[in-house]
């Protein structure tokens, strides 16, 4: 049994180093660092109860919308990390499906291991439509 760890920056701790949890901490860096999200809006293992209280369902990253009391359920950013080998995208797409019966970000990411795909809700035709990256998190314009 291995007892390797990692450090966690948002939830301040070192947690197992799980093939996943390899996922998730590449995909927490990319955040802070590419996107420039700030730390204090993201979740790690967010518990979908504090949204719906009829699901024990957890989501691995949620990114807040930057507005203090924004709503829980319209998040900026859900994010799904798997292990290389562990799921297939269809899988994954499953898993996310379940979330987006009770959040509704305006972009998803989901990570596979080294695959990633990216995806913005189109608010008209209420879809996901696949793009090529996440824009930079900027404070919404006045």
């Amino acid at each position: 049994m291995s007892t390797e760890t990692l450090y966690d920056p948002i939830r301040k701790k070192d947690v197992p180093a799980t093939p996943e949890e390899h996922v998730r901490q590449a995909t927490i860096r990319y955040l802070l660092d590419q996107v420039k999200v700030p730390e204090h809006l993201i979740a790690v293992e967010f518990p979908l109860n504090l949204v719906d209280p009829k699901t024990e369902d957890r989501v691995d990253i949620l990114v807040q919308n930057f507005r203090a009391g924004a709503d829980l359920s319209k998040p900026w950013l859900l994010v799904e990390c798997k292990a290389p080998g562990e799921y297939s995208w269809p899988a994954l797409q499953q898993q996310l499906n379940k979330y987006l019966q009770i959040l509704t970000p305006l972009y998803v990411m989901l990570s596979l291991g080294d695959a990633v795909r990216y995806f913005k809700l189109d608010p008209a035709t209420k879809r996901f439509e696949k793009i090529e990256t996440l824009p930079l998190f900027t404070a919404p314009q006045k």
